[in-house]
């Protein structure tokens, strides 16, 4: 089992690339929202902390005085790069939910149920160096890394930085076209319904 620990103070080797977050309060269908996200980290191999696809680890929904529901989802990722035994990316991707309630749509004369209240959701993303704590905790190594880090690794670590960051803005841009926001860049027509449908 990996480590979970992570020191928010080690930035050399939890180094923060990608933040965003959207909040958004309209009819939309949550299921196919909550699939769609499932779908792009399975689409990049992001994997569950296990290494399995059950990347969910809170689950809570509280029922409201008036029917309506509240979410709160964490999921925790990770995708090791080329399979690489000293990178990792590491994502935090988090759901909340107010004030769920059912509600209806009309497209192309046709009725569906669907969802209607205010979505949030946060994510982050880290790249990770010595995941395994190898480095650190050897002898000789320990003193060779920050070597490593800032000369031989340098450009490997701003490749992985790179396409990490552009990993998540796509993911946010995914995330903004199907729930109809305005998007950083024209994507293409999306896989899963928009919204409600």
């Amino acid at each position: 089992m990996p480590d979970l620990t992570m020191d928010p103070t080690d930035t050399v080797h939890n180094q923060v690339v990608a933040f965003f977050e959207i909040e958004h309060e309209d009819v939309f269908h949550l299921k196919n929202l909550y699939k769609l996200i499932f779908d792009w980290f399975s689409l990049y191999k992001f994997t569950s902390l296990e290494g399995d696809d059950k990347p969910e680890t809170l689950y809570f929904q509280r029922v409201l005085g008036n029917g309506n529901l509240e979410h709160h989802i964490w999921w925790r990722l990770q995708h090791i790069p080329e399979k690489s035994t000293y990178f990792k990316y590491f994502i935090k991707f988090d759901f909340q939910t107010l004030n769920m309630g059912k509600s209806e749509v009309t497209s192309k004369g046709k009725k569906y149920s669907t969802n209607k209240g205010d979505l949030i959701v946060r994510c982050k993303a880290w790249l990770m160096l010595d995941y395994n704590k190898e480095w650190r905790n050897h002898a000789i190594l320990k003193g060779l890394e920050p070597l490593f880090i800032k000369r031989i690794y340098k450009n490997k670590i701003e490749d992985l930085q790179s396409d990490l960051w552009m990993k998540v803005y796509r993911l946010q841009d995914e995330i903004k076209q199907y729930m109809q926001l305005k998007t950083g860049q024209k994507l293409p027509k999306p896989f899963h319904p928009e919204l409600g449908v």
